[in-house]
């Protein structure tokens, strides 16, 4: 009986332990001393398409758009560059997408709309 329990708690324990290990595209902080360097580091042998929102605060620079970028495999490219402001406390939250592939949105937009076309 306390083999069998032993036995399950390993599968259990290892069965995490193999879900807590490194994403294969993920995101890189690189502090220096007066900004942060935000990275995409793609370890996988397919190229990725990332969504990236960040919401800084105590920064500069205003990175509230999201960043649409495709990452090749095996690189690290540089996303954004975070300068914080002085005597305020700094930091970020993010939000990281990760696609096999980047689709196109195809938008047609219509000039001549007139009132008369319009829906009401």
């Amino acid at each position: 009986m306390r083999k069998s329990i032993a036995t399950l708690f390993f599968i259990v324990f290892f069965g995490f332990l193999s879900h807590s290990q490194e994403k294969p595209v993920r995101l890189v902080e690189e502090k220096q001393k007066k900004r942060t360097i935000l990275y995409v580091q793609n370890d996988t042998d397919n190229e990725k398409s990332v969504f990236l929102k960040v919401n800084p605060i105590g920064y500069r620079r205003s990175a509230q758009r999201p960043i649409i970028k495709k990452i090749p495999a095996k690189s690290k490219i540089q996303i954004l560059i975070l300068i914080p402001l002085t005597n305020v406390k700094s930091y970020y939250t993010y939000s990281l997408v990760v696609n096999d592939k980047l689709d196109t949105i195809e938008v047609q937009r219509n000039k001549g709309l007139k009132k008369k076309d319009s829906i009401n």
